[in-house]
């Protein structure tokens, strides 16, 4: 059989250039609009808010919320980044992610039904 040859036409590169440039809108606007001065951290249990901390004021410190929702569930902020520390769960993977800072990032522990999002 004979190969085809691709011919591309004039429209489809007005296409991938408009493709290429919302691409670049997208990255630009993740990359300088996420930039937070004060990002927050929201800590909900449930689906419901049970905290909210200010990282960009927030002091080093680790604390549970065994007192606000009963659950053995634990925090560490440290350098204006929050992470999940000391979970009773089987398998640790929220204590895995690690610290988080940036807007959008987001931790959850399933077992507890907790959720750590930074908006």
């Amino acid at each position: 059989m004979p190969e085809k040859k691709l011919k591309f036409k004039k429209n489809d590169f007005i296409l991938l250039g408009v493709l290429l440039v919302a691409a670049l809108a997208v990255a630009a606007f993740y990359f300088i609009g996420s930039n937070n001065d004060h990002p927050i951290a929201v800590i909900s249990v449930d689906g419901k808010n049970i905290m909210k901390v200010d990282l960009a004021k927030a002091e080093d410190k680790t604390f549970s919320l065994d007192k606000k929702s009963g659950l053995p569930v634990s925090f560490e902020i440290r350098d204006h980044k929050i992470r999940f520390v000391d979970v009773n769960c089987p398998d640790h993977v929220c204590e895995n992610v690690g610290f988080i800072s940036r807007s959008g990032e987001s931790a959850v522990c399933l077992p507890n039904k907790t959720a750590l999002v930074i908006r």
